[in-house]
């Protein structure tokens, strides 16, 4: 979905608070343990998973199109431009594996502007493959904790519902029904970006935001050009309503019943005991957060943000735990207004932790047809 996009932490265990996204639907990164070669990827055409429980005031409805709402329909109201990302698992240095490693795109259009006809709904194009030698990794859907109920917003072909908000847009992701808003976010400070030259002397925002597909010089060919009309269009996002993820605790699942930390017990009594979550790298404690109740669910959410080892991303996270039909489960609260990071690009690769070795990015990007094909006219893979 072309949405936010979220990493979660290399080198986690599988044993306890999976990530049930990923912004969604990511994989966990592996870094061996020498780090001399690290394996990093990408969620494009998903959103971190969460739930809006706060309401903004209303805006009017814009009657003329701001710059921002220009550029954006600038791809996703042409048939021939469209707005397309990537999505990848990619090792940084030397060979890709099939099955492990892959790279997709999907892409997105509107059948009309939302200025005068309202708020649009489309679904996202199927993930596709665009390689010759990798097997396509399918996405993984994402759940979210909303009014007292884990929504799942589907994996690919999911649904998005745009509207004009002041000079903004509002990109509503939908849940599995194709009615229910799981999340939302208003983008702004949009910019587009032509293309021209060889693809491997791209511009640094795009060789970034695509990291190791950059990176490692064994993916792209050193002599293909862009396309006539190459472009791409950047912009910064913000969450809309507080968001809660809801992640496995254990099992991997893809459904709205994921596995719980605890069974048969009080959040008061999990966390008096203490928590353990590997990704964050801690056991969390009753006096470490506070309990209050969000949609008639009691939730603990930690006072100290998640680190950055374990987000991969700029995008300001908590811990949650949260109690429902007497277990206890976990997640990550995205704060409403928090800007919503971007991709990260490996800028020390001799950096002694995770966070060391990366540099997040505080703004998203999206291709139009013209680019998209470009890089998949690049690939040697």
């Amino acid at each position: 979905m072309d949405v936010v996009i979220v990493f979660f932490a290399p080198g986690a265990s599988t044993s306890n608070d999976l990530p049930g996204d990923p912004m969604n639907r990511c994989h966990w990164q592996a870094i061996a343990t020498t780090f001399a070669a690290l394996t990093l990827s990408a969620c494009g055409g998903g959103g971190d998973s969460g739930a809006s429980t706060q309401t903004p005031a209303p805006t009017p409805t814009p009657t003329t199109l701001s710059a921002d709402q220009s550029v954006f329909e600038s791809l996703v109201l042409s048939s021939t431009q469209r707005s397309y990302q990537m999505r990848w698992n990619l090792n940084l240095t030397g060979a890709q594996v099939s099955g492990t490693n892959y790279l997709a795109s999907d892409h997105f259009l509107l059948a009309a502007s939302p200025l005068s006809n309202g708020a649009q709904t489309a679904q996202q194009s199927a993930s596709t493959d665009v390689t010759s030698n990798l097997v396509n990794v399918l996405p993984t859907p994402t759940r979210v904790l909303k009014n007292g109920q884990i929504l799942v917003v589907p994996g690919q072909l999911g649904s998005l519902r745009v509207s004009y908000v002041g000079n903004d847009v509002q990109v509503d992701t939908l849940a599995d029904d194709a009615v229910t808003v799981a999340y939302s976010q208003r983008r702004q400070g949009y910019s587009r970006v032509n293309l021209t030259g060889t693809v491997v002397t791209s511009p640094t925002d795009l060789a970034q935001w695509h990291n190791s597909l950059f990176a490692n010089p064994a993916v792209l060919s050193g002599t293909a050009t862009y396309l006539s009309g190459a472009a791409y269009i950047k912009f910064s996002a913000s969450n809309v309503g507080d968001r809660y993820n809801a992640f496995d605790c254990t099992t991997a699942t893809t459904g709205a019943s994921i596995t719980p930390c605890r069974t048969a017990t009080t959040l008061n009594a999990a966390l008096t005991t203490g928590l353990v979550s590997n990704s964050d790298g801690r056991t969390y404690l009753l006096a470490d957060g506070a309990i209050s109740t969000v949609g008639g669910v009691p939730i603990w959410v930690a006072t100290a943000p998640r680190p950055v080892s374990a987000t991969l991303s700029s995008t300001l996270q908590y811990r949650i735990y949260f109690e429902l039909s007497g277990n206890v489960y976990t997640g990550a609260l995205i704060r409403d207004g928090q800007a919503i990071g971007g991709s990260y690009h490996v800028s020390n690769p001799a950096g002694a932790t995770v966070a060391d070795r990366i540099t997040t990015l505080p703004f998203h990007i999206r291709m139009n047809k013209a680019a998209h094909d470009s890089l998949v006219n690049a690939l040697a893979i």
